[in-house]
């Protein structure tokens, strides 16, 4: 075998926080498409299927002046990114041997948008508020000109917001994870996350 060849016998994939029967959100519908390759292609697989990211309340477009820019008025699940690193390291660690052909979920806490504002106020003495928006102010937001969002990624999370407060993907309302599976660790809810992050989210809120 030539040298400058490498053998993949696992994949790792980050996906999204998806049911076989939910491909409303086209950004869903990208992973369920990449998961259907993964299961045919012949190598050893493991899907991870994260909510939404913690760290999220850590940029401007979500966080801005202590105000939480909520998209759905819905609780939905959220997951530290620590959590999924970690997760990920372990399997890689680990091998195909046992974590092959699995899929692993990461949804430790649910929480309304004026939930996590209260959480967030109690976390680090800042008072943070919610303002719930339409969906399609997402969209709009997420094409400015300082705006680090795809086009196409805008317009899936304006679908999957939509859908999530009409009810059609109400799952994501959901606690599903694996953390303590995988690691042998209760998961960071927000409350603790939002403690070691507490300096950023005071920068960002004076934003």
């Amino acid at each position: 075998m030539p040298q400058n060849v490498t053998v993949v016998d696992h994949i790792v994939h980050l996906g999204a926080f998806t049911r076989d029967h939910d491909a409303y959100a086209t950004v869903f519908a990208w992973h369920q498409m990449i998961e259907a390759y993964l299961r045919d292609s012949g190598v050893a697989w493991t899907n991870l299927h994260p909510n939404m990211f913690m760290q999220n309340w850590l940029s401007l477009w979500s966080m801005k002046g202590g105000v939480y820019s909520a998209y759905t008025s819905k609780a939905v699940g959220f997951t530290a990114l620590e959590d999924v690193a970690e997760a990920a390291a372990v399997i890689l660690l680990e091998g195909p041997e046992k974590h092959n052909g699995k899929d692993y979920w990461f949804s430790a806490d649910v929480l309304t948008p004026h939930q996590v504002a209260e959480t967030l106020t109690a976390a680090t003495g800042r008072k943070f508020t919610a303002a719930v928006r339409k969906a399609e102010g997402f969209e709009n937001d997420a094409v400015q000109p300082d705006s680090a969002f795809e086009p196409a990624y805008a317009k899936g999370a304006f679908e999957l917001f939509g859908q999530v407060e009409d009810g059609r993907m109400v799952y994501i309302g959901s606690v599903i994870d694996d953390t303590k599976k995988l690691l042998g660790r209760e998961p960071l809810l927000l409350r603790d996350w939002a403690k070691l992050h507490a300096n950023e989210l005071l920068e960002i809120a004076g934003s």
